[in-house]
C-alpha cells in the first residue's frame, strides 16, 4: 500500500488538532484499561501508603455507584468541558451542532443519536464537552449524555466520566433524570440550567460494524428501549443525526455471514464490545492509524416527538412511538442530507 504522507509545512495550529484528537482517541481506546492495571498494580507493589489509599478509593467505588447510578453528579465540571483540548479536538474536523427547533428550557428530552460510528464522536464533542456552543443554542438545557455502566466501576476513569456529566445507561438512572424537576428553585437546578437532555447513541456496539464513508446503516428496528423509557417519563424524543461520523474510518469489507463479521459478533455477544476493524490515518500520513480522518462532523438536533405518560405502556403503544420516531428520523436525514453529502443522491437511510 503506496503511504499519503504529511507535508513538512503543516500550520502549528493543524498539527495541535491532530494531536489532540489523537490523544482523545488513546485515552477512549487504551485509557480505561491503563487505569485499571494502574490501580491494581498501586493495590499490589504500592507501599502502605498507596495501599492504604487504593483501599478507600475501592470503597469509595462501591459506596458511589449509587449517585452513578442515579444521574450521575450534574453537568458535570465545568472547566473540563471547556478545556482548550476540545475546542482543538472540534475545530480538527471541524464539528458543528445545527438546531433545527428552539427547545423548551422548562422540559426534559430524551436525545436519541445515530448514527454511533466507531467511537459516537459526535455525540460526544456535542454533547460530552461546549466545544460546538450547546448552551448558547439551548439556553436552560443541560446535556448528559449515556454510556454503559460498567465504565462506571474502573478506577479514575470514573472520574472523567462524571466529569463530563456522563450517565449510566442503567433505565433508573435515565429515569430520574427524565423525571427532574425543571423548577428553578429546586436543589437539582442550582448550576442555573432548569431541563436536561439525555443523548443516548441508540445503535450502541452493533452499528459500528456498520461503519464506513457513506453507509448510513442504522441498528434501530428492534431498540425499542429508549422510546419505553420516554413514554413512562412523559419526555419528548428527539431524533438526532451527525452527518459525516461514518466518514471518519473505513473498514475491511464484513458482510453478515463472513469470518470477520462472526468473529466480531461473537466478541460482542460475550463482552459487549464490538471489535470494529477500522482504518484512520496516523499523525505523519493520511494513509492508516487510529486516528479519525479530517472530515466535517455536522449534528442537527431535530424536532422534539411527543409522546403520552404512561407509567406501564403496552407494546403497541411502543410500537406506536417506535414508528412516529423511525419516520421523524427519516425525514430528518431526507431534510439535511443535500447539505452535508456531497453524493446525497445515491445515500440512503437504512433501518435494521
Amino acid at each position: 500500500m503506496q503511504i499519503e504522507w504529511a507535508p513538512l509545512n503543516v500550520p502549528m495550529r493543524r498539527r495541535l488538532e491532530t494531536l489532540a484528537t489523537a490523544l482523545w482517541m488513546w485515552l477512549i481506546l487504551f485509557g480505561e484499561l491503563g487505569m485499571l492495571i494502574s490501580y491494581f498494580l498501586m493495590l499490589i507493589y504500592g507501599n502502605l501508603f498507596i495501599k492504604t489509599l487504593c483501599l478507600i478509593y475501592g470503597y469509595f467505588i462501591y459506596t458511589d455507584r449509587k449517585i452513578t447510578l442515579n444521574g450521575g453528579r450534574g453537568q458535570g465540571v465545568k472547566w473540563w468541558r471547556d478545556l482548550f483540548w476540545w475546542r482543538l479536538y472540534q475545530s480538527y474536523f471541524p464539528a458543528k451542532l445545527h438546531k433545527t427547533v428552539d427547545l423548551d428550557p422548562n422540559r426534559n428530552y430524551l436525545f436519541a443519536a445515530f448514527p454511533h460510528g466507531v467511537l459516537g464522536l459526535g455525540a460526544f464533542i456535542n454533547f460530552a464537552t461546549n466545544a460546538t456552543g450547546f448552551h448558547d443554542k439551548f439556553p436552560g438545557l443541560r446535556s448528559r449524555p449515556v454510556t454503559l455502566n460498567f465504565h462506571f466501576v474502573i478506577p479514575f476513569f470514573r472520574e472523567l466520566l462524571l466529569s463530563w456529566g456522563l450517565v449510566s445507561a442503567n433505565s433508573d438512572s435515565i429515569l430520574s433524570l427524565l423525571k427532574a424537576s425543571n423548577s428553578p428553585n429546586h436543589p437539582l437546578n442550582a448550576d442555573g440550567f432548569t431541563g436536561n437532555c439525555v443523548a443516548i447513541v441508540v445503535g450502541g456496539a452493533a452499528e459500528s460494524l456498520h461503519c464506513r464513508p457513506n453507509n448510513y446503516t442504522l441498528v434501530l428496528r428492534k431498540r425499542k428501549g429508549f422510546c419505553k423509557l420516554a413514554i413512562r417519563a412523559g419526555t419528548p424524543l428527539v431524533p438526532v443525526m451527525t452527518f459525516g461520523e461514518v466518514d471518519l474510518f473505513d473498514q475491511p469489507p464484513n458482510p453478515p455471514g463472513s469470518k470477520l463479521r462472526r468473529f466480531q459478533e461473537f466478541v460482542k455477544n460475550t463482552t459487549g464490545i464490538a471489535p470494529a476493524a477500522f482504518v484512520g490515518r496516523g499523525f505523519f500520513q493520511y494513509s492508516y492509524g487510529l486516528i479519525p480522518r479530517r472530515k466535517p462532523l455536522n449534528t442537527v438536533v431535530g424536532a422534539p416527538v411527543e409522546v403520552e405518560q404512561v407509567d406501564n405502556p403496552t407494546n403497541e403503544q411502543v410500537d406506536e412511538v417506535h414508528d412516529r420516531f423511525c419516520r421523524a428520523l427519516d425525514q430528518l436525514f431526507e431534510t439535511n442530507k443535500s447539505r452535508f453529502i456531497a453524493d446525497h443522491k445515491n445515500v440512503k437511510l437504512v433501518l435494521e
